[in-house]
């Protein structure tokens, strides 16, 4: 899949279906060997949402994150999550809910230089949704975390939230303190 726009300085830009693209003008073609992920920081649309430091019961939903985008999809380029207790943790997505949690959560812009907000509801221990410690419809995957220790999970797109549709982390295991969580992605038009 290839994708065409010109700029006002009669640039044109090209984009493949790997996210990565090229530039046409007068001068040559130049490659941009940025993912689509990179492209998204430099273009201001890429976010980070963090739960830092909650104490979570077992199977709580220590972060969610819903896309509240009518146009865009959100995706997901990588989690991080840490508990200073050992345990599992379980990624899953669900539609329709209304958010609610302990603390609302507003997304970073991953380059400072834009002023755009994260079209995102985003909360720690997330209690909207009704799949908390299991009865998960659409488990993403499961994995395991080591006391404290960051685990980071690179799915670099693979989790795309369609409007109107959240992703959440699990945590098996009560934590004794602290349990940290963190989404990182972007959104991209349809």
């Amino acid at each position: 899949m290839l994708c065409n726009s010109v700029d006002n300085e009669g640039v044109v830009g090209i984009v493949g279906i790997s996210g990565r693209s090229a530039e046409v003008d007068d001068g040559g073609l130049r490659a941009n060997p940025r993912t689509a992920f990179e492209q998204a920081v430099v273009d201001g649309r890429a976010f980070a949402w963090a739960a830092l430091n909650k104490d979570a019961d077992a199977n709580d939903t220590v972060l969610g994150v819903k896309n509240n985008s009518a146009s865009d999809v959100l995706k997901i380029h990588k989690l991080l999550i840490t508990s200073d207790a050992a345990g599992q943790f379980q990624v899953f997505t669900m539609p329709g809910i209304t958010m609610a949690g302990t603390t609302e959560v507003v997304g970073t812009n991953l380059n400072g230089a834009f002023g755009r907000v994260a079209l995102a509801t985003a909360y720690t221990d997330e209690t909207g949704q009704d799949a908390q410690g299991g009865n998960y419809a659409n488990l993403a995957f499961r994995d395991t975390v080591v006391a404290d220790v960051t685990k980071e999970v690179l799915v670099d797109g693979a989790i795309t939230l369609s409007p109107n549709e959240m992703v959440g982390v699990d945590l098996t295991t009560a934590s004794t303190t602290y349990a940290n969580a963190v989404f990182i992605g972007w959104f991209e038009p349809r």
